[in-house]
């Protein structure tokens, strides 16, 4: 599928600078303008829509940067689309088909392959305010240099590793089998600090 560089939430960068027109993140805007122009929308209508303020919806329009996964969603949303296929259009997420409903272990979406972090789609269609990911993250690295903060609630499972996860100042260690939930305006921080991948099942919501 395409490697469009889409960031987490803890961070905001520029996507790399190119000349070459079959850049995924110039083909990502190209979409995202393509349907904001079908519907109908001026990028004030498309900003109040989303919250995403119009300088950033211009720039992920003309692709000079890469969006985060919350932007994927809600401008995914906003205009009629799903996440995934706002990614790949390759993809079968029509809505009355089985993904609307169920994601194949094999059929995951990858959202985000950066820094040593991957982050694939394991939500279906159908859900509109939990967002659920399969994630996996390479020794030696991290969500970021500093804790961060959004709105939402987050749960989440290891299913294999360690993970060290910042909550509001205070730092866990979680294993194999452990969970955790807190709320996504507490100031949070991950990072793998072994010598093996950690992967969790994580879930976010909108509240």
């Amino acid at each position: 599928m395409p490697q469009i560089k889409i960031v987490d939430d803890s961070a905001s960068r520029a996507a790399p600078s190119t000349t070459d027109p079959d850049d995924e993140t110039q083909k990502l805007g190209q979409r995202i303008r393509d349907l904001r122009s079908k519907a109908g929308m001026t990028l004030t209508e498309l900003s109040k829509a989303t919250g995403v303020s119009i300088g950033t919806l211009s720039q992920l329009e003309r692709g000079l940067v890469s969006p985060t996964v919350r932007t994927v969603y809600t401008v995914a949303n906003a205009l009629g689309v799903m996440p995934a296929w706002l990614i790949d259009p390759s993809q079968n997420t029509s809505k009355g088909t089985e993904s609307q409903y169920i994601v194949r272990a094999g059929q995951r979406s990858r959202l985000l392959d950066i820094d040593g972090i991957r982050k694939d789609i394991a939500s279906p269609a159908a859900s509109e305010k939990l967002r659920g990911f399969f994630m996996v993250i390479q020794p030696g690295c991290s969500s970021g240099a500093q804790p961060y903060t959004h709105k939402g609630e987050e749960i989440g499972f290891l299913l294999s590793g360690t993970l060290e996860l910042q909550i509001d100042g205070e730092t866990y260690s979680l294993n194999e089998g452990d969970c955790f939930a807190f709320s996504s305006s507490k100031p949070h921080h991950f990072a793998n600090v072994t010598a093996r991948p950690a992967s969790v099942f994580w879930v976010n919501a909108d509240i």
